[in-house]
């Protein structure tokens, strides 16, 4: 995902059958995440961002290990 330096809004659905959630990471910080998303429903997420890479990923259980996770580039 690419997006320009500013404020940036996500709109994420989760269409799984668990809940997740989603948060944006620069380095180990977390700059911001929603609450658990239950299956079906979606969330809107709005951070401010700066050039540089940052890591999208949900953080409920063992999400990360099983590919639930993305990359986030800011030019």
């Amino acid at each position: 995902v690419t997006a320009s330096p500013g404020q940036l809004t996500i709109v994420v659905h989760n269409y799984g059958r668990l809940s997740h959630d989603l948060a944006v990471f620069s380095g180990s910080v977390e700059d911001a995440s929603t609450s658990p998303i239950p299956p079906g429903q979606s969330a809107e997420l709005t951070v401010d961002v700066t050039r540089g890479k940052y890591a999208l990923a949900s953080t409920i259980m063992s999400d990360q290990a099983l590919g639930t996770y993305g990359t986030l580039t800011v030019r």
